[in-house]
């Protein structure tokens, strides 16, 4: 019988048990990469390019190029497209970042078959109706008018502008850059986008069959090699910025540095020391800021990763009186990191709580696919990095985290405060 006042044992996680991907070259050269899993009868098809808002020769065309992927294509009328996705009960989706286009089909096995043309007319031949582009450039601009309102955001903006000023990454649309766009430069965008290889990733209940189906679709197109062409300087401005808002009911901060990449040898042990400082509820930020201070509700550490450019932000909400001495725990607390070696008890946790997030993040065939795709464009093998990752945070020790603060947190940091 089980005895309810024992805890369960506790172990450390050994591996994470990933599914292996098979790659398979269609006739024209096009890798399909299969995560295959027959658990259920569903299929997910990820067409990804290499372009996204930082190929933009005018802002605001890789944004208005994606919301108008799904508004109907030669073969299928506005109405057609969606209600062939809603009978076969299907999604299709395109999303954009600064360094890539996806452009995502989730259906039923079965349904494979009909959905794949869908699919390839989306990628092949948009409508790009005017109507249809003067609707979506006035839904951006009410989002953007909404977000200019909020303090969060602005902060994050601004950060953005100072740390990653001479590149492309700095840029956050503005109003003036979507009532400027017109329908041609969008157009133009696409041009380019239609000409550019995509990395296709499947996952789910891959069978014999739905490769072949995705080969006969996709396998006789005529496309070129992944866009490559990103040439920029970063010359970031630490000087800090206070930005005054009016009718502020609490301010934001935001702190950042320059970072390192995944590849690097160091990206690991920089991971967990900042899960340290700020990754989790339970970290030493949200212990002094929120706990102990009651300055903020919450407040974190993310070290973010794009193809050319990589950075550590902190950020948090805090009440207007107290934005000074947030800032100043901050960096006490990024002070402490490099002059003080981090309790075993506390590096225990973090371990436990990092190895338990990693085997929750992959734990189905659909999360394994999303991080295969990252690693993909990362340069970074999927297996290895995620064996690696496990062996860092089992054998990191207290003096590493050590060394790891003294190298990283003592970096220059970009200061903004919106009051």
């Amino acid at each position: 019988m089980l005895d309810r006042k024992q805890a369960p044992e506790a172990y450390m996680l050994d591996d994470l048990a990933l599914t292996k991907p098979q790659v398979i070259n269609l006739k024209n050269g096009l890798e399909l990469h299969c995560l295959t899993d027959d658990t259920n009868p569903v299929i997910k098809l990820d067409c990804v390019f290499s372009i996204g808002k930082i190929h933009e020769e005018i802002p605001g065309q890789a944004s208005i190029c994606g919301k108008l992927l799904t508004e109907g294509t030669q073969s299928y009328s506005s109405v057609d497209f969606q209600n062939t996705l809603d009978h076969y009960g299907a999604h299709l989706d395109v999303s954009v970042d600064y360094d890539h286009i996806t452009v995502t089909l989730l259906c039923l096995k079965d349904h494979v078959r009909v959905l794949l043309p869908l699919l390839k007319s989306v990628i092949t031949e948009p409508l790009f109706d005017q109507e249809d582009f003067e609707k979506i450039k006035i839904q951006q601009i009410q989002k953007i008018r909404v977000n200019a309102q909020k303090n969060a955001l602005i902060a994050t903006k601004l950060l953005r502008n100072n740390l990653l000023k001479g590149s492309a990454y700095s840029l956050v649309l503005e109003e003036a850059h979507i009532k400027a766009l017109q329908i041609k430069d969008v157009i133009s965008y696409f041009d380019k986008l239609s000409k550019i290889k995509p990395n296709l990733i499947v996952a789910g209940d891959v069978s014999t069959k739905v490769e072949k189906l995705i080969d006969d679709t996709f396998g006789l197109l005529n496309l070129e090699s992944p866009a490559s062409e990103y040439n920029s300087e970063l010359v970031p401005d630490f000087k800090p910025e206070v930005y005054q808002k009016t009718g502020s009911v609490q301010a934001s901060i935001r702190l950042g540095s320059l970072s390192i990449a995944k590849s690097d040898p160091d990206y690991f042990d920089l991971s967990i020391s900042n899960e340290i400082l700020g990754g989790y509820f339970g970290s030493r930020l949200m212990r002094n800021i929120r706990e102990d201070k009651g300055y903020t509700y919450g407040i974190y550490s993310s070290i973010l990763n794009y193809k050319y450019v990589d950075y550590h932000i902190i950020g948090a909400d805090v009440k207007l009186e107290f934005v000074d001495e947030a800032v100043e725990e901050i960096f006490k607390e990024m002070k402490i990191m490099q002059t003080e070696l981090v309790d075993e008890n506390e590096l225990e946790t973090v371990k436990n709580y990092m190895l338990g997030k990693l085997a929750g993040h992959l734990d189905t065939i659909f999360s394994q696919a999303d991080n295969y795709k990252s690693k993909l464009f990362d340069g970074v093998d999927f297996h290895q990095y995620f064996e690696d990752y496990v062996n860092a945070i089992k054998n990191i020790t207290s003096e590493r985290v050590l060394e790891i603060s003294q190298k990283y947190f003592s970096a220059q940091y970009c200061v903004v405060k919106v009051i």
